[in-house]
Order: structure tokens, then sequence, then C-alpha cells
């Protein structure tokens, strides 16, 4: 069973812009990845160029993403984030559980 976290951030295009570039520079995601049993994650911005920001996140079970919620590691950008959002509250993403899904394979 995969469990998943949704992470929905609500910015405009120039706090997305620099936001996205603080989860670059300071590796946010590989961080999670390495400090927690997380399977995978990704960071997307809203196509529509609203500057919506998604965090998703593919866990192994529901404590896995607790892992990372309460690891002492992840509070070390709040300055950061709170200077890009203007002290907006980014919260806790939603767990999902993956019911069934489907990818390519690369193979013909």
């Amino acid at each position: 069973m995969i469990y998943r976290s949704i992470l929905v951030i609500k910015t405009n295009p120039e706090q997305a812009e620099k936001l996205l570039q603080l989860y670059r520079d300071e590796e946010i995601l590989r961080e999670s990845l390495r400090l927690t049993r997380q399977v995978s994650s990704d960071i997307a911005v809203a196509a529509d160029g609203s500057g919506e920001i998604l965090v998703t996140a593919n866990w192994p079970d529901e404590k896995g993403y607790l892992e990372w919620l309460e690891h002492p590691q992840r509070d070390r950008l709040a300055p950061e984030f709170d200077a890009i959002l203007g002290g907006v509250a980014v919260g806790v993403g939603k767990q999902y559980i993956v019911d069934h899904q489907v990818q390519r394979d690369g193979s013909a």
C-alpha cells in the first residue's frame, strides 16, 4: 500500500519562483528522501501561471509522512519560507491512500 501526501501552497507567481528556487538550492526534496523512509517526491507549479504549488510525496505507510513532519530538520528553513510567503502558514499535507496506479515502463 502506498500513502501519498499532497501539500498545496497558495502563492503568487513571484513567490512561487522564489520558493521553487529555495527547494532547488537547499535540495529539500532530496533531504526529506534521505532523512525518512519516503519513496519519492516532486514539486510542481500550476501551469496557469497562478503560482499555486503542489508538493507530493509517496510513503510506505502513514507513519512515514509523520516521520518527516516530526523530523527536527524539517523546520530549519522556516525563516526563509516566512520571508518568501510573508508569514502565510504552509501547513501540513493531506494524506491519501493510493488505490492503484499504472505507469509506462519504457520498453517497446
